[in-house]
């Protein structure tokens, strides 16, 4: 007989406030992993016997170590995440204990880009683009040479947020990039991309929503608008049928799934895939359009939790993020807007930044400043609101080092 869902115990790898608040709504005992230096008071329920929290870098090689000596005396149900640097964490203690979650394997390979284009190649050769791992700048040459001569990508094999993508259009801007040894040089592939963000259970995938994602210097996203108003509906059933092929051949066969590509006259190319829901307020967005909450049922699927209610309704017919970026140095001001549209709704807008930040060059996600937005019927309408909402948000930076 299954346990109640409060005599169950969820141990979750670096949650923050937002996603601390929907594992509360599970109603089991929660036990937080945060890495120091992390807001402590945001997770504590006023109640500890439901919650309890330990500071732990949960990426370091004594991980197996806390396990052992902490978490299984504890006697967890399941141990989740949906950072980037918790998956790999969150498999090995799941391995390690004996527990449900997403094989340590499967999440390997979406981890290390190499590693699934290895894979594509010899499964599904039709859905990747070339790539390889050069061992030196000549052999990363003759690779680009024998490619024809680019535009290429050179980035980490293991990544997320834009960090470190550099776009190659020539020897010279290789040979700039240094020894590329341990990075992935692929094909670059011009036009729309996109983002699948879909839910599996035993084996039986759904695709839940299609994103268009809209990129800005160094491949850093600007905004996001569900349904993906560039995708032609009648190829979605081809684009579907191909993004389940990929899941099955990676072998992901619960939890969730974000899988960024591209369409070309070959078909689907899949650029990167990643074994949990999609960053940048993704989640919230899909929540509007489908009335599928995908942060809930990735934190509770493991525990039997957290699946969508059943005739759970939309809405909105069209959500849309956009981002606001300033220029580098320290900020002085923060102003946000209030803007309101006759065509969409503004649902919110923040920023990530205060008076005494600083703000880093556009190079990564990171270097973002803040968001708004915005939900209605139509995507183009929302998309236009969400980006008028983040080009509102006023940031004034002075260079650092340059006094008040």
């Amino acid at each position: 007989m299954s346990k109640p869902p409060e005599d169950l115990q969820l141990v979750v790898l670096g949650a923050s406030k937002q996603l601390a608040a929907v594992a509360r709504q599970l109603g089991c005992r929660l036990i937080h992993v945060q890495k120091p230096g992390s807001r402590l008071a945001a997770f504590i329920e006023p109640n500890p016997v439901r919650s309890t929290l330990y500071t732990v870098d949960y990426t370091a090689a004594a991980l197996l170590g806390f396990v052992e000596q902490v978490l299984r005396p504890l006697q967890p149900d399941a141990v989740v995440s949906i950072r980037e640097d918790g998956l790999i964490p969150a498999a090995l203690a799941n391995e390690h204990l004996g527990l449900v979650g997403t094989p340590l394997e499967v999440v390997e390979t979406l981890r290390d880009k190499a590693s699934m284009r290895a894979l594509l190649e010899l499964k599904a050769p039709h859905l990747t683009l070339r790539a390889s791992v050069p061992a030196s700048t000549a052999e990363a040459v003759a690779i680009f040479l024998g490619w024809g001569g680019g535009p290429a990508i050179l980035k980490p094999r293991s990544g997320a947020g834009s960090q470190g993508v550099v776009l190659i259009e020539s020897v010279d801007d290789l040979r700039a990039q240094g020894d590329p040894s341990g990075r992935l040089l692929e094909e670059y592939l011009p036009g729309q991309e996109y983002s699948a963000e879909s839910f599996s259970v035993g084996g039986v995938h759904r695709i839940f929503a299609i994103v268009e994602k809209h990129i800005g210097p160094s491949f850093v996203e600007l905004a996001h608008v569900v349904p993906a108003p560039s995708l032609d509906i009648a190829s979605a059933p081809a684009v579907q049928g191909q993004l389940v092929e990929f899941l099955d051949v990676v072998g992901l066969v619960d939890g969730p799934a974000h899988t960024e590509f591209k369409l070309t006259g070959d078909g689907l190319k899949i650029i990167e895939s990643h074994s949990r829901v999609g960053g940048d307020g993704i989640p919230h967005l899909v929540h509007l359009v489908t009335g599928t909450d995908l942060l809930r049922w990735s934190l509770g699927w493991p525990l039997g939790l957290g699946a969508p209610a059943p005739g759970a309704s939309p809405a909105a017919g069209a959500a849309a993020i956009a981002f606001a970026t300033a220029p580098e140095g320290v900020v002085e001001s923060v102003v946000l807007p209030s803007l309101t549209f006759p065509d969409a709704t503004a649902e919110e807008v923040r920023s990530f930044v205060k008076p005494g930040d600083s703000v880093a060059a556009l190079t990564s996600s990171s270097a973002r400043v803040g968001s708004g937005s915005a939900s209605g019927a139509d995507a183009s309408c929302v998309l236009a609101a969400a980006r008028a909402l983040a080009e509102g948000i006023r940031i004034v930076t002075r260079p650092a080092g340059e006094s008040i």
